[in-house]
């Protein structure tokens, strides 16, 4: 009988949330030049949260069948994670219980009208909160855990391309 493998393991999915957290905060420091030059980085942070979230959740059992039903629910995500002992501090708090489902749609097209939602700031730190914690988590079980950063990503793709930098 074979093993079946694991497509969906707690490091692959910190690391996928590492990357689109540092995409953000480059979006976010070096500016953008565009009509709406906060809703690319504003949609990799909500996407990094989720995923830090998934991360956790794998770490801690949950099936990755169980989390594609959980989906995009920020609050059920919130709650499984708290049931399992990720501690929050009182930005992340706020900044969670102020994401829903629908916010990941409206993050990804435009929509008028005023809403309440999190600043790019907010955002970016809650990210990094929850990259160290669950980086903490997986690095205590023994797990390569990489922090990328912005001139190792910028190295690496022009290595990518054979140019020099």
């Amino acid at each position: 009988m074979t093993q079946s493998i694991d497509r969906h393991p707690p490091i692959g999915i910190y690391n996928y949330a590492a990357s689109y957290h540092v995409a953000a905060d480059l979006i976010c420091n070096e500016g953008l030049k565009a009509t709406h030059p906060e809703a690319p980085a504003t949609f990799l942070y909500y996407h990094a949260i989720e995923l830090y979230l998934k991360a956790f959740l794998r770490f801690h059992g949950l099936s990755a069948e169980c989390l594609k039903d959980i989906g995009h629910n920020y609050k059920r995500l919130l709650s499984e994670a708290s049931k399992r002992g990720l501690v929050l501090g009182e930005l992340e708090s706020e900044v969670l219980n102020t994401l829903n489902g629908e916010i990941w749609g409206r993050s990804r097209y435009l929509e008028i009208g005023s809403s309440q939602e999190a600043t790019p700031y907010a955002l970016s730190e809650t990210s990094k909160s929850l990259r160290q914690k669950v980086a903490k988590v997986l690095k205590d079980a023994g797990e390569p855990v990489r922090m990328p950063t912005r001139k190792k990503v910028i190295q690496r793709h022009l290595a990518l391309r054979h140019l020099d930098p």
